[in-house]
């Protein structure tokens, strides 16, 4: 601060003087945190959840048990011998519903005719000229209590 020449400094005026910069300093820094949180995107990840799916012995051997996410997606969860995986209901190739048809023992889309091996993989149609397989949905099986969890997204809630 520039003081004329008869003027002098106190302890109060330049206490004063500290205190407002501060707060400016402060005000301006809040303000750049609230903008940069306003521009750059939300959680990349999305949160999951894990969810009840049954118990072991409601999973029987060579069957496939359809349940639904938060969403009200299907998925399809198959045993084989002591190994379960769970499977979206979703063919990667446009996104149509995939079925299970247990007397060929393969996942089959009626779009355009992708069917999937047991473990997910494509062998026919689009989806297998492009690669694609069925995406897995996380599972875990707590073989001490009996109990199958899958993991899903979880809804995001409205403030």
């Amino acid at each position: 601060m520039k003081l004329s020449k008869g003027e002098m400094m106190t302890r109060r005026k330049w206490l004063a003087s500290a205190l407002m910069g501060g707060g400016l300093l402060l005000s301006y820094g809040a303000l750049a945190v609230q903008g940069l949180l306003y521009v750059l995107p939300e959680q990349v990840k999305s949160k999951t959840r894990k969810l009840f799916a049954g118990q072991l012995s409601d999973f029987h051997e060579g069957k496939v048990k359809a349940l639904f996410d938060l969403q009200g997606n299907q998925i399809l969860v198959k045993r084989q011998a002591d190994d379960l995986k769970a499977y979206s209901t979703v063919c990667p190739h446009l996104g149509c519903r995939v079925q299970w048809v247990e007397s060929d023992k393969q996942f089959f889309c009626p779009c355009h005719r992708g069917v999937f091996r047991e473990d997910g993989v494509a062998i026919g149609g689009p989806p297998a000229d492009a690669g694609q397989r069925l995406a897995e949905v996380p599972l875990e099986v707590d073989r001490a209590a009996g109990v199958v969890y899958i993991e899903v997204k979880d809804i995001k809630r409205r403030s």
